[in-house]
């Protein structure tokens, strides 16, 4: 057996553990998520996210060391899959305006499916923000910079006027958290908030707009 085929050999079943570890902790974060959303972080065991993954504790705690490390990687993953989403709906879109539209509105959608029709979750939300602040300012950084890109591309089309693209950004951040609020979320419902959401974008790209808004854009 040459040495390419033991290199090959090994890179497959490299990738396969790599997968098979993948697919587990989905199955862990799936389960915690429901247990979470249903009945609440605190009244929420490892015994029971274990029950529900099908597994033993035992093997719960050799991917994660308590309960806390997997509500991180829940919170984690939910703001991964909001900016992800954002970012490919943004990427469809031709303009810097529409780009900046389906970004917001595919982020509020996903938040507004999670938070909705759960108040347990606000639990999650009150660790994090109290021990787990960092990771969430974080990926807070993320999607300004995201908005920066679109803003700055708009610049340099001539659509939008000239300035600091990055101060722009957070500055539309703060003023848009009301359709990333968990609290917002859950009192007001979807169609609601993507019609403020709508207008919102429309007010503040004439605010921004070098010249004309192009047809198609301002709505």
């Amino acid at each position: 057996m040459n040495i390419e085929y033991k290199c090959l050999k090994f890179n497959i079943h490299l990738s396969s553990v790599r997968r098979m570890h993948a697919d587990t902790m989905g199955q862990i974060l799936d389960a915690a998520e429901q247990r979470f959303a249903h009945y609440g972080y605190g009244k929420t065991t490892m015994a029971e996210i274990a029950r529900d993954a099908d597994m033993s504790v035992g093997n719960l705690y050799r991917f994660f060391k308590n309960k806390e490390a997997i509500a991180l990687a829940s919170t984690e993953k939910l703001l991964a899959a909001k900016l992800d989403a954002g970012l490919r709906a943004a990427a469809s879109e031709s303009t810097s305006c529409g780009a900046l539209r389906a970004f917001l509105l595919t982020r509020l959608r996903l938040a507004h499916a999670y938070f909705a029709d759960s108040r347990h979750l606000f639990e999650l939300v009150e660790l994090n923000n109290i021990h787990h602040r960092d990771i969430l300012l974080s990926y807070e950084g993320r999607v300004i910079d995201a908005m920066a890109e679109m803003l700055e591309r708009g610049m340099n089309n001539g659509n939008i006027r000239s300035g600091d693209a990055h101060r722009m950004a957070y500055l539309m951040h703060q003023a848009l958290l009301r359709y990333n609020s968990p609290l917002s979320l859950r009192r007001n419902p979807l169609d609601r908030l993507e019609t403020d959401l709508h207008d919102f974008i429309a007010l503040m790209y004439s605010g921004l707009a070098l010249n004309e808004i192009p047809q198609g854009e301002n709505t």
